[in-house]
């Protein structure tokens, strides 16, 4: 009997994205389209080296599932590799860093798309690679360990958007890797800047309960006005739309058809001035089924002439030829 969310498969679930390929392409639209095209040739043939199966590429991402994990992170660090000795004789704004992200997960096989939490969980993980570096969960690891040459480092659990129990993240060293940029955020000063306001309120509470009452002193003819107190800073709520945009089109990567195209559209609402999210939605559209053409039946010829009849009476509700409901609609998917 089969199940009834489809067909399921353990497999390693390998995610892979260009470091600023939106600004790339905002730069120069041409240098960043030949960029892509090289990076996915070298991408193509590690993958056929280590008996990987590209599921989708969209733009600058890959989705790619293995039935190895060894064969999944050899095949991740001999991309970086290849990468890194294109990088080498290139200027800085003709590189191209990826980041990759590995995880071994229980998936749902339906049709085109492949859904399932574990999809979900490789998708974060790429978010949390280096540039140039690769990022694995704690299944992987276990799987890969004592069988690669190559260091890894413990991360420790991570918050990972919309996962419910996040597993805990390791970074394979990967020569030329860039270390990740921290982004700054205003809650750890505006946070420290109140523990002081509240130490210096307790310290005061408790003299004035230890200490007698003391007289005010008069005040003076003309005081200054105390100083407004600094306001916090404002979130920028452009790029936590951008965020959000990022996160839409990365949930689209494991849909396919109308789901898709409706998650893409999502992501635009929230970045509308994105290039790279505009090209997505165009190429989704049109790859997504259209409707069949309605055959047209060609006129019977004259008849030759003959004698009057009489009329016949006609029904009341004349019968209805009914239109052919079979037509079936096969869908064409092409990847790039």
């Amino acid at each position: 009997m089969s199940s009834p969310d489809g067909n399921r498969r353990l497999k390693a679930i390998m995610f892979t994205d260009i470091k600023g390929y939106s600004a790339m392409m905002g730069q120069d639209e041409q240098r960043t389209v030949r960029a892509v095209l090289e990076h996915r040739e070298i991408v193509r043939e590690c993958l056929k080296d280590h008996d990987g199966t590209e599921h989708e590429t969209i733009g600058d991402a890959f989705v790619v599932l293995f039935d190895s994990v060894v064969n999944a992170v050899r095949c991740g660090a001999e991309i970086q590799a290849r990468l890194k000795a294109r990088n080498d004789a290139l200027p800085k704004d003709e590189q191209v860093w990826l980041r990759i992200g590995i995880h071994l997960g229980d998936i749902i096989v339906q049709g085109d798309g492949i859904y399932g939490d574990g999809v979900n969980v490789a998708a974060r993980v790429q978010d949390k690679a280096e540039p140039g570096g690769i990022s694995i969960t704690e299944q992987v690891f276990l799987q890969i360990d004592g069988k690669i040459d190559l260091q890894m480092e413990p991360v420790g659990k991570v918050e990972l958007k919309n996962i419910r129990n996040p597993p805990s993240l390791y970074r394979l060293k990967i020569d030329g890797a860039q270390p990740l940029v921290k982004q700054r955020s205003w809650v750890a000063p505006v946070a420290a800047i109140a523990l002081v306001i509240g130490g210096i309120g307790l310290v005061v509470a408790l003299s004035n309960r230890s200490a007698p009452p003391v007289a005010p002193a008069p005040l003076p003819a003309a005081t200054a006005p105390a100083p407004a107190p600094p306001a916090a800073p404002v979130p920028d709520l452009k790029a936590e739309a951008k965020v959000a945009a990022g996160n839409k089109v990365t949930e689209a990567l494991g849909k396919a058809g109308q789901a898709r195209i409706e998650l893409l559209r999502e992501a635009l609402a929230l970045d509308p001035d994105n290039p790279a999210v505009q090209n997505l939605l165009a190429v989704a559209v049109s790859s997504a089924p259209a409707a069949a053409p309605t055959p047209t039946v060609a006129p019977p010829a004259a008849a030759v002439a003959e004698p009057a009849r009489p009329a016949a009476p006609r029904s009341a509700n004349p019968a209805k030829p009914k239109g052919n409901d079979d037509t079936k609609i096969k869908r064409s998917v092409v990847v790039e």
